[in-house]
């Protein structure tokens, strides 16, 4: 059985992978962000978010969790990141925090000026205004990167989902808004990084659009070897198909 007391731990490690430089971080930025998001949270009806990832605890909570959710606000201010689990459905908890730690690894692996293209989006349960478990759509972003790259503030906006099917279970994965595509979140096992050269190789023509007959010729290799290495991308990469899997491949850098 997994235990939740070693995942949390897990998670807050990888927080602790950043280093900042806590001199050169202008908190001033984070009350301007207030403003705004007030103001968002009043006309979007959304319950916002700001974790910062150098305290590592939510440093901003708009209004409206209360009338939205049920949450008691007294509570938020005093238990933060506690108090918002306290609410999440516990068969969900426990998947979000490995989402959670994917979601950093998946940060840590691209490259630094890409990262504010990427929004990390899921669905899963919390306690509700009449005290029975609704479905909620959350959204994460990099808010604030400070000098170093480090990811400093993440913008959270969480809405009731439209998908009310209490039999579906977590939906999670990133979205590049630039570009529109979509990327898995967990990748099966967590071996994305582990493609051999073979595998990278046939990748990077897929890319191109070869198809396996012309890979096998450029490659000196049989069809039925191409092949046999495309089963094991996808299983790696946990995709459905190769142009997905080189798209995939390639948002992690994985193909230069």
């Amino acid at each position: 059985m997994i235990d939740l007391q070693t995942l949390q731990q897990e998670y807050y490690e990888l927080l602790s992978l950043q280093q900042f430089d806590s001199h050169a971080l202008d908190y001033g930025i984070l009350d301007t962000h207030t403003v705004l998001l007030h103001q968002l949270a009043q006309v979007g009806n959304s319950g916002i978010t700001v974790f910062d990832h150098h305290r590592k605890e939510h440093v901003f909570t708009s209004y409206n969790f209360g009338e939205l959710f049920g949450h008691d606000m007294d509570a938020v201010a005093a238990a933060g990141s506690e108090y918002f689990d306290s609410r999440i459905h516990p068969d969900d908890l426990v998947q979000l925090l490995q989402n959670g730690i994917a979601a950093l690894k998946f940060y840590h692996r691209i490259p630094e000026d890409e990262r504010r293209n990427y929004k990390y989006v899921c669905e899963y349960r919390v306690i509700g205004n009449a005290g029975s478990y609704v479905r909620v759509i959350e959204q994460h972003q990099p808010l604030e990167i400070d000098a170093r790259g480090n990811i400093w503030l993440t913008l959270g906006v969480l809405d009731i989902s439209p998908n009310q099917d209490e039999t579906q279970g977590i939906k999670a994965q990133f979205l590049n808004y630039k570009t529109g595509v979509i990327v898995p979140l967990v990748p099966k096992n967590d071996t994305a990084a582990s493609l051999t050269k073979r595998e990278k190789e046939i990748l990077t023509l897929v890319k191109k659009g070869l198809p396996s007959k012309d890979i096998s010729e450029k490659l000196f290799i049989s069809i039925h070897t191409v092949n046999t290495h495309r089963q094991r991308i996808l299983e790696k990469l946990n995709v459905v198909n190769s142009l997905e899997a080189a798209r995939y491949a390639s948002e992690l850098g994985l193909l230069e």
